[in-house]
């Protein structure tokens, strides 16, 4: 016995042995006995030597054993439970012991024990050197339950190993006897909070702090929904953001003297700030070792720690606990590649998968995820330039193997088991996610398509026209999220510039490459245009959930717009709606829709809903893959294969800005989620017979089913080794697409 199978050495003791034997309970008035001692020695459960002591692995325990009374656990609040309260702290206290009796080495027939673990002065260890980990403490709290990216790496080890990385890294200096129930939820244990970041450089902090103090307001906007009865107009000012465009898009700041105050002084903070770029960081911020990855994933989740008390909606991606959101998909480890399949299939990749025509790539595989256009951008001189292509070998059973990936800055091909495999898997997770967070989430979502729907929606459309109040509901809290994010991430020297590895001069291109890249079309026509066999395209998450998603709304739109508009005629007879179409503050928006038409508006509106909930939900939750400095980031260091602390922190202080709760989508009613079906009534203020409201009530209320009919399909679909209700079961999960999970309009 070890501190590798001691788990599975007292599972197995109690599983042949356990502490309850049978289970009474009662069934209409008959009392009525379970056997608990046969049901551990099940064969059909435990395999053919269940009368044997023979050690299993731990998965199979926490699932089948019930010699604890496991799984008598009765309704919330009703205090009803009748399994072992205590089952944790016994097994625990049952490792200590064994694991100590081991340690043991007597020296003569009076030695006493030397007791390998004490709960009052822990694990003794020297520190390791890096100077970071002592600038954190812990708080434990309810994350480690394997829905963020890396958590299962820790819930792997023992006890003992987990204690032994906090002792090693400056944490468990403390008594306390708690420390072996980090394997699973649990209050707080440590809570010395007060410092985060401190070995990072000064703008880190500021960026930490800022976004933090960001996070705060937004939640508070976030509470109090109400009807903008502002009359159209223009708003009092704009930031531009050039780049390049001609002409610029421009994005209002909120009508405060608190929003003038801020565009007003950013430019001389960003002058500031331009003159002290600097990609120099102590080697002390390295994340050198594996001990090393699995400290930052503690640190990073004590450091993102929410402070204020709040109660996100039901499905919300927010949590209660920190200030980042749970992903739509995770990774036990980011890794391996297995993984690098997921992400292509399944998560970040699908955008970029089309049918390989590469004649130098063609013998590896017939399908490529393809980041290679950043392998252009020159970078600052500490990183490598980023830019992978990966090649994807499909099968006729569906599966898919990762056979090589093209390494722009390296300048060759890589196949896995060559020493440079972890590595171009490396970039090509980094490229993924900087080309994913600047081209389609930051400028196709948040500055074209939700900027042009609010900015020409209030200032062409009356506050009761019927599609302002429509567009109002999916633009809530978007003037103030795009203002902060023009002011905060994108000029010279702001933390966009100091996060991505470009000179600014090279990031602004990507964002003119975004720009120029834009492409107004429905989901449908995009469907079409994605160059993959259709027997790929149509399993693909943001397809066929996506599609569904789509149609649901389409039709909701429709029958919307069929309530005030009969025909063509009195679209284009409404000089309001002619103006908005306009949409002058997005021209390359405008430039690309088709001229204005009942059929237009209905595909127009359908998309931009689409956007700024389904879109934003697969381009902006990459909470997977930051959480894990293992798993990807904007820079990449020469002959590295993980994020620096600082760049870790950067990071995730963007991504936290999407765990802001919203209200949802589909809406649960509660505080600061309310339906919003109310905002849609302008039978008094619009001077509109009631029996309109009353129509699109019933269009809404169709929709809703509707859409969450979509959700049950995506969710069927996401049981691994199940059948889903199209025959489909996933490879992988991916929740991206799914209707309950959406919020009503953009968060960061």
């Amino acid at each position: 016995v070890n501190e590798g199978n001691v788990e599975s050495f007292i599972f197995e003791v109690t599983r042949l042995f356990p502490a309850i034997h049978n289970f009474p309970y009662y069934v209409g008035g008959t009392r009525q006995i379970l056997a608990l001692e046969s049901g551990l020695r099940d064969p059909a459960v435990w395999g053919e030597d269940a009368n044997r002591f023979t050690m299993k692995d731990t998965s199979l325990y926490k699932e089948q054993h019930v010699g604890f009374a496991n799984g008598a656990v009765g309704s919330e609040g009703k205090f009803q439970s009748r399994e072992c309260p205590s089952m944790t702290m016994a097994l625990d206290a049952a490792q200590g012991f064994v694991l100590a009796l081991i340690a043991w080495q007597p020296t003569s027939h009076r030695s006493r024990p030397h007791v390998f673990w004490s709960p009052r002065t822990g694990v003794k260890l020297a520190p390791t050197r890096k100077q970071w980990f002592f600038d954190f403490t812990l708080a434990t709290q309810d994350w480690l339950d394997e829905d963020q990216t890396g958590e299962w790496l820790l819930t792997k080890m023992n006890p003992i190993e987990l204690a032994r990385l906090l002792q090693s890294i400056g944490m468990a200096n403390q008594p306390s006897s708690k420390l072996y129930s980090l394997l699973g939820p649990t209050e707080e244990i440590f809570t010395d909070k007060n410092r985060y970041v401190g070995a990072c450089d000064w703008s880190t902090k500021i960026f930490f702090e800022i976004t933090r103090s960001l996070f705060k307001d937004l939640y508070q906007h976030a509470q109090s929904a109400s009807i903008d009865l502002t009359q159209a107009g223009q708003f009092d000012g704009y930031t531009e953001a050039k780049f390049g465009c001609d002409p610029a898009i421009k994005i209002p700041y909120p009508e405060t003297i608190y929003g003038w105050a801020q565009a007003k002084i950013v430019p001389f903070l960003s002058a500031i700030m331009a003159e002290f770029v600097t990609d120099d960081i102590s080697s002390d911020l390295f994340i050198d070792t594996e001990q090393d990855r699995l400290a930052a994933i503690l640190l990073l989740q004590q450091a993102f720690q929410r402070a204020e008390v709040v109660t996100p909606p039901p499905n919300s991606v927010a949590r209660s606990d920190s200030y980042l959101p749970k992903p739509p998909l995770s990774f036990k480890d980011i890794t391996t590649d297995e993984a690098q399949v997921a992400i292509a299939k399944c998560g970040m990749g699908q955008l970029y998968l089309k049918r390989n025509k590469y004649d130098h790539l063609l013998s590896f595989g017939d399908v490529v995820c393809d980041v290679g256009v950043l392998g252009d951008i020159p970078v600052r001189p500490a990183f490598e330039r980023l830019g992978a292509i990966a090649v994807f070998k499909t099968e006729s059973s569906g599966g898919w193997q990762i056979t090589a990936i093209e390494w722009k800055h390296g300048g060759k091909i890589v196949k896995p088991g060559e020493p440079d495999w972890e590595h171009a898997k490396w970039v090509w997770r980094c490229s993924l996610l900087t080309h994913i967070t600047a081209v389609y989430h930051l400028i196709q979502d948040h500055w074209i398509a939700a900027n042009a729907i609010l900015t020409s929606s209030r200032e062409s459309l009356g506050p009761h026209h019927p599609l302002r109040r429509l567009l109002e509901v999916v633009t809530y809290n978007t003037l103030l999220v795009n203002h902060n994010a023009a002011l905060v991430l994108l000029p010279e020297g702001m933390f966009l510039h100091r996060m991505f590895p470009f000179p600014f001069e090279e990031l602004t291109k990507i964002f003119k490459l975004a720009v120029d890249s834009y492409k107004w079309q429905t989901w449908p026509q995009e469907y079409k245009k994605v160059d993959l066999p259709e027997e790929i395209k149509s399993k693909l998450p943001i397809y066929e959930d996506g599609l569904e998603v789509y149609a649901a709304m389409e039709k909701f739109v429709s029958a919307y717009v069929n309530v005030y508009y009969e025909n063509d005629a009195a679209v284009v007879a409404d000089q309001e709606l002619v103006n908005y179409w306009k949409f002058p503050s997005v021209a390359i928006y405008a430039k690309q829709l088709p001229a204005l038409s009942k059929k237009a508006l209905i595909d127009q509106v359908t998309r931009a809903i689409f956007d700024v909930t389904a879109h934003h939900e697969h381009s902006g939750y990459v909470v997977a893959y930051t959480t894990d400095p293992a798993g990807a980031s904007p820079q990449v260091r020469p002959g590295r294969n993980m994020s620096d602390i600082q760049e870790l922190i950067n990071v995730n202080a963007l991504v936290a800005g999407t765990g802001n709760p919203m209200p949802m989508f589909l809406a649960s009613g509660q505080k600061g989620d309310e339906d919003w079906l109310f905002q849609l009534n302008i039978t008094r203020e619009g001077g509109y017979d009631a029996s309109k409201f009353k129509e699109v009530s019933q269009h809404y209320a169709t929709m809703m089913t509707e859409l969450r009919s979509v959700s049950e399909n995506s969710r069927r679909r996401n049981q691994i080794g199940g059948n889903g209700p199209m025959g489909s079961a996933r490879e992988f999960p991916c929740a991206s697409m799914d209707p309950l999970t959406f919020e009503r309009s953009l968060s960061l």
